[in-house]
């Protein structure tokens, strides 16, 4: 049980450096010792608490990818394609406890969460991490992704905190993940080997900036179904051409069917004088005599 909880940095209280703020349906969030800051150095310290509303932390996540697998076998034959690491649904849902731990920690600590798989139904597989603030970057580590099913160990056996699952986090373009400089790197732990970093400022100007134009296509969309685009000068021309090229062909087809039926009522009539004429030349039938 202890490899699954430090694994999966559920938060637990058993751990006196730990304390949960969010216990909801599963989902935890919650304030830990960041093992990054060493103990009595005062120049490396997080930026807590910060400042990031809901909506912030929201946005920055939502750029936030994953990919992975268990074991090693399919990532050689098919690279996993990265999904979002929160759904739209839990960005929702997790974004205001995560932006309240965040102002709530220390410059020594920093957030832990661990949410269920979507769905609703039970599953041990999980999503979990954690995330700090220092200097200019939002840093985020990941230990367990609830999309990426876990190694079979045999036996019952618990999952091997080492076990990564091949996780790798990646940022969606055109937003661009964080390079930064070795000074300013945290120290991240042998078993946090799956984090990414985002600088916090250009992130969220960036987001900023595509939303109008996101949402302007969005409107756009929604109105080009709805109202039908006005046609060119062309194609109206076209139109009427293909009108006048109908209409005479159907006029040519009139007129061969108009000539066709005179043509087959002159027939009747020389047939019916024909045989009129004929009548007429016949000699009358004499009836029989009597004996």
């Amino acid at each position: 049980m202890l490899g699954l909880m430090l694994a999966g940095m559920s938060g637990c209280a058993w751990f006196p450096s730990q304390r949960i703020l969010y216990d909801q349906a599963d989902a935890r969030v919650g304030i830990e010792a960041d093992p990054t800051v060493l103990r009595g150095e005062t120049e490396v310290l997080n930026a807590h608490p910060t400042d990031l509303t809901p909506a912030q932390v929201q946005s920055l996540l939502s750029v936030v990818q994953v990919s992975g697998w268990s074991g090693t076998l399919v990532g050689i034959l098919a690279p996993p394609t990265p999904i979002p690491l929160l759904t739209r649904e839990e960005l929702q849902k997790y974004s205001e406890p995560l932006a309240w731990a965040l102002r709530s920690a220390g410059p020594t600590e920093r957030v832990f969460f661990s949410f269920p798989k979507p769905g609703g139904g039970y599953s041990e597989d999980r999503t979990a991490g954690a995330l700090l603030v220092r200097g200019r970057y939002l840093h985020v580590i990941v230990t367990d992704h609830s999309s990426i099913l876990r190694a079979d160990t045999g036996g019952g056996e618990l999952k091997d905190i080492r076990d990564t699952k091949g996780m790798k986090l990646w940022i969606a373009k055109p937003a661009q993940p964080a390079t930064v400089p070795d000074s300013e790197e945290p120290r991240w732990t042998p078993f946090e080997s799956t984090h990414i970093s985002l600088n916090v400022g250009e992130t969220l100007a960036h987001r900023s900036a595509n939303l109008p134009v996101q949402a302007s296509r969005e409107v756009g969309s929604a109105a080009s179904s709805s109202v039908e685009p006005t046609p060119s000068r062309q194609e109206l021309q076209d139109q009427i051409r293909e009108l006048t090229n109908s209409n005479l062909e159907l006029r040519q087809r009139l007129d061969e069917q108009t000539k066709r039926m005179k043509d087959l009522i002159e027939e009747m009539n020389r047939f019916r004088l024909e045989l009129d004429q004929s009548n007429t030349k016949r000699p009358p039938r004499k009836s029989p005599s009597s004996p």
